[in-house]
């Protein structure tokens, strides 16, 4: 087999969505002919966390976890061992809002940068008694990137970059200063550069890339997507439960669902507020609709669920396993895709999008103008309508 290491902070047993789409890849690599090794931070040091896909690893990847000084582990420790928001899939909205301008400020490209180091070494230990036949690094947090050029310079291994986003602190977060913007495009100019080839998740973000390296022809496109096998197993273990979807024998109710993190530039209000003007308009109607959010979120949805009166109407599940995010879905009637509405967001596509097409149910979607709304327009699969009340 040729072997692959894979430079990704985010990696199994670690939970989210920034975990999904490298551990399908060294899932699926293994069967074409690829092991993996795999550098990326200690589980501990964040705050979701999901043994089911560990199982997914195969047997040939080997996993190099390092140490971290970064902004999460740091508070871990100040904590006394403990991660943050233990205990809670809510972290505090203006907690985490304090952190990430902290960061901006002061740790250039992300809250990772602390991470490099020991990443770096791990990843020339492999370098020195295994070498690799290819790099491949997937952002964010984009010191990914940086610790794969530096590699790259150094070995000369062909070296893949896979943008699941754009460059955060440069195109979706505001830089805090001119010195700040230009560090940051120098970055990602270097790594545009040096990589031997590019990969975007959507065409927006491959026209983005086009344009901040001209010339550069290497620049693909490799959506997200969902993996078959993990209906198959949700649903086997339904059958052997005896679990059925279904509305309530006593009164029909209508079951949505949102399954994935609710952020501060994406939020659940819009959604909470229409369902409160309905039982405004019609009274009757309460109690005939449960909306399950399902996931990690800030603190201001669960504020804005007590505030419109909801709290018997809303079910905030918190934080689950992959396993259980797949069951949510195929057990409702209608899955809900929240978007973010500020317009440098909008060429951004929700890699859950894919899954609710996995899952086989309708969705509404509350998506701005996007090429996400084209892509639900043209599977004809949801209803579309703007992220508000």
């Amino acid at each position: 087999m040729r072997h692959l290491l894979l430079v990704s902070h985010f990696f199994p047993p670690m939970g989210g969505g920034g975990v999904q789409r490298v551990t399908k890849f060294v899932k699926y690599l293994a069967p074409n002919g690829w092991r993996t090794t795999v550098v990326c931070g200690r589980p501990e040091d964040y705050w979701m966390r999901d043994e089911t896909l560990a199982r997914e690893v195969p047997e040939s990847a080997r996993v190099v976890a390092t140490a971290a000084a970064s902004g999460l582990s740091l508070l871990r420790r100040a904590r006394g061992g403990r991660g943050p928001d233990a205990g809670t899939s809510a972290r505090s909205a203006r907690g985490f809002g304090i952190l990430r301008k902290a960061a901006a400020w002061f740790l250039v490209p992300d809250s990772y940068l602390g991470w490099r180091p020991f990443a770096l070494r791990a990843a020339r230990d492999v370098l020195r008694d295994d070498p690799p036949d290819a790099f491949m690094s997937s952002g964010p947090p984009e010191t990914n990137h940086l610790v794969a050029a530096t590699l790259h310079r150094e070995s000369g291994t062909p070296w893949l970059a896979d943008f699941r986003d754009p460059w955060f602190a440069l195109h979706l977060y505001p830089a805090p200063t001119a010195w700040h913007r230009a560090r940051h495009r120098k970055m990602e100019a270097e790594v545009l550069r040096e990589a031997d080839c590019v990969v975007a998740t959507t065409t927006w973000l491959r026209d983005l890339l086009r344009e901040r390296a001209p010339g550069k022809r290497e620049i693909y496109v490799i959506r997200n997507g969902y993996d078959p096998d993990d209906f198959v197993d949700v649903e086997n273990a339904a059958q052997q439960s005896g679990a059925t979807r279904g509305n309530s024998a006593t009164k029909p109710v209508l079951r949505l669902a949102h399954t994935g993190m609710l952020t501060l530039t994406r939020s659940a209000r819009g959604l909470l507020e229409g369902l409160q003007q309905l039982y405004a308009r019609r009274p009757e109607l309460r109690g005939t609709v449960q909306l399950d959010l399902v996931g990690s979120r800030e603190s201001d949805n669960d504020a804005w669920v007590e505030r419109l009166g909801l709290r018997d109407d809303v079910r905030l599940r918190g934080y689950v396993s992959h396993r259980e995010a797949i069951a949510a879905m195929r057990q409702a009637d209608v899955l809900v895709l929240v978007k973010h509405t500020e317009p440098r967001y909008r060429g951004l596509i929700p890699g859950k999008m894919y899954e609710y097409l996995g899952a086989g149910r309708p969705i509404l979607g509350l998506v701005p103008e996007s090429e996400a709304a084209d892509l639900l327009r043209g599977l004809g699969c949801a209803e579309n309508a703007a992220p508000d009340d």
